[in-house]
């Protein structure tokens, strides 16, 4: 299993950073490998299901996702199956800090097919690392752009 854990303090309020980020119809606004979902522009709670075409590391997949917990301005989890049998795990935590919220995003995933394991180990994390930390950077700059809740 590869997990890539990424902190920042985002300048929004906890409400406001977890109703946004549990959007999923959001997530191509910041994330660069999201590229669309199944689902309507709205706060998914646990037990949704929902359908997510991404291009991560240069790669086309499909994730059909279920969101396992939701604590509204605390934490966010869902987990996603892929056809090949890899596996994603998604978590947000949220806790106030100031005027706004350290942000965590935690991405947990095991590639199935053996050359996608061996692909991984030497070079397909960086890539997803780096667009790990790109997606970070987009939510803060957008979230900075919020007015004040």
């Amino acid at each position: 299993m590869t997990v890539i854990s990424l902190t920042a303090d985002i300048t929004a309020s906890p409400a406001q950073v977890y109703d946004y980020v549990t959007r999923p119809l959001r997530w191509k606004e910041w994330h660069p490998a999201s590229q669309g979902v199944d689902v309507g522009d709205e706060s998914l709670v646990a037990g949704r299901r929902f359908e997510e075409d991404v291009l991560s590391a240069g790669r086309p997949r499909h994730l059909t996702w279920l969101v396992e917990e939701s604590r509204p301005g605390e934490r966010w989890r869902a987990s996603a199956y892929m056809a090949d049998g890899s596996t994603v795990r998604l978590s947000y935590e949220m806790v106030a800090n100031g005027n706004g919220t350290r942000f965590t995003r935690t991405l947990e995933y095991t590639l199935r097919p053996m050359l996608l394991r061996w692909a991984n180990d030497l070079f397909l994390w960086r890539r997803i690392q780096a667009e790990s930390e790109a997606a970070l950077a987009n939510l803060c700059a957008k979230l900075a752009s919020l007015p004040a809740a």
